[in-house]
């Protein structure tokens, strides 16, 4: 079976920093030799578009050296299997994977810790992605007078057929997500349908969120690229909707 190995690289080595490399090897590995290789660029400014990249070229393995918690969970939830921490040049890396000296972690022990270091407009990408290839089309925030609010995703209801308006928060404003939550809240309930805030929130935060009506998607955990359809609900929501409870998973919050 073939591997699509990727390798971040400056100038013939291994880049220090996945988010930042501009240049990355695509390797063909096939019984534990390369069969064939070639050089991808990157010149998007965050490090959602090398993850993009990866996903254009099909890419199984990536070995790279630092690589921020946020971006080793999203690769490890799209299958794509992560070994950092790696140095030296490319050949010395792709010679001591063929030669079965490296192996991914069990885990990224820095994963955790930067949950509050998240680029916002990588979240924001990620999110209108998300939303986007489930339906929804997507809008910018309504004006720079309502904080907190980064895109507006709209899609026709199932049952009634009105348009459903859903107000995003990407989370990684300030370092404080329950002072977010409160103000997104208070920011956007009046105006739409149902609110989200997108982050890779733990139990606490998701809490916080049902103590307001709002939905929490975590990046990490929600990230099928597109719900199978079910014609008489709203994807991705889960909880009610305000005029629209018959096209929700969960008619009451518990």
């Amino acid at each position: 079976m073939n591997i699509n190995l990727a390798i971040p690289m400056l100038r013939n080595r291994v880049a220090p920093c996945f988010e930042a490399a501009t240049n990355f090897v695509i390797a063909v590995i096939e019984n534990r030799a390369v069969v064939s290789r070639k050089t991808a660029q990157c010149s998007g400014s965050d490090g959602y578009h090398r993850v993009r990249l990866l996903r254009v070229h099909d890419v199984d393995l990536v070995i790279c050296n630092g690589i921020e918690g946020f971006y080793f969970d999203l690769l490890t939830s799209l299958n794509i299997t992560v070994i950092p921490d790696v140095s030296g040049t490319v050949k010395k890396a792709l010679d001591n994977y063929l030669a079965g000296k490296l192996a991914p972690p069990d885990a990224y022990p820095d994963a955790s810790s930067e949950t509050h270091n998240l680029a916002l407009c990588d979240l924001v990408t990620w999110a209108k992605d998300y939303f986007e290839q489930n339906g929804y089309r997507i809008y910018p925030a309504p004006c720079a007078d309502v904080p907190l609010i980064d895109l507006v995703a709209e899609i026709p209801c199932p049952v009634c057929g009105n348009p459903v308006k859903v107000a995003i928060c990407c989370g990684a404003h300030t370092y404080r997500t329950d002072q977010e939550i409160e103000e997104f809240n208070y920011r956007a309930k009046a105006v739409y349908n149902s609110r989200v805030f997108v982050f890779p929130g733990d139990e606490k935060i998701a809490r916080h969120c049902r103590e307001y009506g709002i939905e929490l998607v975590r990046p990490f955990s929600d990230m099928a690229l597109k719900e199978p359809p079910q014609k008489d609900k709203i994807p991705i929501l889960r909880f009610p909707v305000e005029g629209h409870k018959k096209a929700v998973h969960i008619e009451e919050w518990s």
